[in-house]
Formats: structure tokens, sequence, C-alpha cells
């Protein structure tokens, strides 16, 4: 399919008035929601195509495969969309993956693909199991894009999911890291208390194409992760 310019820049250009702007939380996930479901059937393509360029899940996908030998881990794609982070970790041979996600939209174009062994319809840990059944909770592109996307007050729901000795590994872009609307208190304190370790924090250029109104030219992926201690 083709994708157009204006398809992209619409996407793009809200989430960016959303980083910068902000407005009540419910109005922005609503507004959020609706720009989801407008592009849920040909997301996949606005991803790949010259105008995004968007490769973040395969980042985050050869990380986790460089760092886990064990195909058959237990594995969470925490704000999956349409399943791209998941179908990359199933072409690299891990097979034990489900995915949640707030938008039915996007996650009927991830049950279509067909490799998911579970799929929640959740915003944040609503719905999703109660225990610590996952040995890496992963997520690609969704942490940080805006006030009303995850950010770190979703850690502590996440990391009670997580098995001791398991972790959490987000990818997102480096620049979103330091806005306004993330609270790295959480983290520190989870740092503090023993909860969690960092394992690394590395930072990639190419998350995908840069655009007009960013700053950063590199386009800097983060990769943040840590590991469970209790």
């Amino acid at each position: 399919a083709v994708v157009s310019t204006q398809s992209t820049g619409d996407f793009q250009g809200f989430m960016h008035k959303s980083r910068e702007n902000g407005c009540g939380y419910d109005d922005e996930f609503g507004a959020q929601q609706e720009i989801y479901t407008k592009y849920a059937e040909n997301y996949d393509n606005l991803m790949y195509s010259e105008v995004e360029q968007y490769v973040g899940f395969n980042i985050l996908a050869n990380a986790i495969n460089e760092h886990y030998a064990d195909k058959n881990l237990k594995i969470l794609d925490f704000g999956c969309g349409t399943g791209l982070l998941g179908q990359a970790l199933h072409n690299r041979n891990f097979k034990n993956i489900d995915g949640s996600d707030c938008n039915a939209g996007l996650l009927k174009s991830a049950s279509d693909k067909g490799f998911f062994k579970g799929l929640f319809c959740s915003r944040g840990t609503t719905n999703l199991p109660t225990e610590r059944v996952y040995d890496i909770i992963c997520s690609s592109g969704t942490f940080f894009l805006s006030r009303s996307h995850p950010c770190t007050e979703a850690f502590p729901d996440l990391i009670k999911l997580i098995k001791r000795g398991g972790s959490l590994i987000i990818l997102t872009k480096k620049s979103y890291l330091d806005k306004d609307y993330v609270d790295w208190g959480i983290v520190k304190e989870m740092l503090r208390k023993n909860i969690i370790e960092e394992v690394e924090r590395v930072y990639i250029p190419g998350y995908r194409r840069v655009f007009e109104f960013e700053k950063d030219r590199l386009s800097m992926a983060a990769i943040l992760h840590y590991r469970v201690l209790q």
C-alpha cells in the first residue's frame, strides 16, 4: 500500500504537539486513541514506509536476542500495537510471546499476525495476569511519547508481573527521557529500595526518520534495561 507524506505528518504532528503542548490527560488520551484507530489497518505500512522509517522494534529485538539465548522465555510485549516488536522477536525464534494494548483496532492487526500466545486489551496493567508470570516485559515506541502514554508511573505495576531475576526492557526515543512529564523519582526510589537494578542504558542512532520539528538530528534510540530483584 502507498503511504502518503500527509499520513505520517498527521501522525507525528499530533504526537509532537502532545509532547510539547499537552492538554487534559483524558482529552489527550481520547485524541490519541482516535488517531491510532484511524491508522490501525495501515499502521505497519506507515511505520515501514520511507516517510517514517521506524526501526525501533528491530533495535530492541536485536538487543533482547543478544542478551537471551533461551527462546522459551515468557515475554509480554507491553503496548504491542499491531505487533511489530512481537513479530521481530518471533522472527528471532522467541515463541512464547503475549501482547497488550489499549486500542482494539491495533490489537486486531496484532491478532491477525497469528503468533501471539495471548493478547490483552488493557490500559496499563488492567486485565493482565495478576502474578509474576513473565521473564521479560518489553516495550518499543510506547513509553514517554506523551503525557497520556505510559511513563514511569507504570513501572511498579509492571514489576509485579515479572519473575524475580527477570527484566523490564524499554526502547524509546532518547529525547523523550527529559520531558517534564517523566518522573524519574519513581525509578530512583525503586533503585534505592533494591526493588530493581539498572542493567544498562544504551543509546543507538537511527530510531526512525528525523522530522523537521526535531532537534535530535541523529534520531537517538534509548534502551532502558532493569532487572527485578524483589
